[in-house]
């Protein structure tokens, strides 16, 4: 089914489609979202989640080619709100999602090189943690390992015969020891002995987990405080990883946190937000309106109009990764996805 979306997507380049679609759509403003950056085999192992800055620049280079007008998250909020005559062609905002030290070492330095402004949206209890992400270095070592199955010990609550035979196996076992790893005292060399316990126990090298380079981590205040040398603003991504549905309590709880977390450290009060893992719902708005935070970005695909701009708190976002074709990037950026999601509403995006 790839193969032949790409072939739909060559061909209409080639007839011109393409740079019509964004003379079309040159008055509706594009957000595109970006997460960690490679330190080593991350993209090959999560290729979503991570990207190489060669990636990164070759995106951005083609886009300041086509004539896309890149600019801080807040103008382009700004500008979708205005009337199409009064905007810029081709209106983008770069984000970053979560807060990864190789955010700001390897993706966030491109844009700096280019000129390019973005914005940060920060997990702030990841952040105050400053130790590998476990939900994610476990996965890794797992993918890492190759193993159909292994036999867990030191490692607490997880030790014992655990199968790694199929995706649902892999699921369950990675929770299982993330369970136990976030039961254990709350201090990086303990989090990252069990790191390296687990690597052992599934015979993954030291050298290949290799947390010296932080490659699981987040940034720490230094690595936050300099980002605005490179034109990058840090907004919400919430305290934790989650979205409380259903809570409206909870939620401005959390959002007052992650935010009185990014003042503490020096930075302006943020006033945008962007829901963690796409999870959102109706209740969302009036809590973003009463601490004035302006926009919400979601996981969903799309342009944003000057109608839809007035559900600012539910903005559409493109998620890029190396899981994306370049292929599918210009199709995306140029609009000529967005034609075929209207003529066919039912197809999942």
């Amino acid at each position: 089914m790839n193969k032949i979306k790409l072939t739909v997507f060559w061909l209409a380049r080639a007839l011109g489609l393409f740079a019509a679609c964004r003379r079309l759509t040159a008055a509706k403003v594009r957000i595109l979202c970006y997460h960690g950056g490679c330190l080593g085999d991350e993209s090959s192992y999560n290729p979503k989640l991570f990207c190489s800055s060669a990636m990164l620049a070759q995106r951005m280079q083609w886009l300041k080619r086509k004539g896309f007008t890149l600019v801080p998250l807040a103008e382009a909020a700004a500008s979708a709100r205005r009337p199409a005559a009064a905007r810029s062609a081709l209106t983008t905002a770069i984000t970053f999602d979560d807060g990864w030290y190789s955010t700001a070492s390897e993706l966030v330095p491109v844009l700096g090189k280019l000129g390019i402004p973005s914005s940060l949206y920060l997990c702030t209890s990841h952040y105050l943690e400053g130790w590998a992400i476990p939900s994610v270095a476990v996965r890794y070592l797992i993918w890492k390992s190759g193993l159909q199955s292994v036999q867990l010990h030191g490692l607490g609550s997880a030790d014992g015969s655990v199968e790694l035979g199929t995706p649902a196996q892999r699921n369950a076992a990675a929770n299982r020891i993330v369970a136990a790893i976030d039961a254990s005292l709350p201090q990086r060399d303990t989090k990252h002995a069990m790191l390296e316990q687990l690597a052992s126990c599934l015979k993954v090298p030291s050298s290949a987990l290799a947390l010296s380079t932080r490659r699981f981590e987040y940034m720490r205040e230094a690595q936050l405080l300099a980002l605005a040398e490179q034109g990058c603003t840090v907004e919400l991504h919430g305290h934790v990883h989650l979205y409380p549905a259903g809570d409206p309590a909870a939620f401005e709880a959390d959002l007052r946190q992650c935010s009185d977390t990014i003042v503490g450290a020096g930075l302006p009060r943020p006033t945008h937000y962007c829901y963690p893992s796409g999870n959102f719902d109706a209740a969302a708005s009036p809590v973003l309106e009463r601490l004035g935070v302006l926009t919400g970005t979601t996981c969903l695909p799309g342009l944003i109009t000057q109608a839809s701009a007035t559900q600012s708190h539910y903005l559409p976002r493109f998620l890029d990764g190396e899981s994306i074709a370049m292929l599918d990037f210009e199709a995306e950026m140029s609009g000529f996805s967005e034609l075929l999601r209207k003529a066919h509403p039912l197809q999942p995006a």
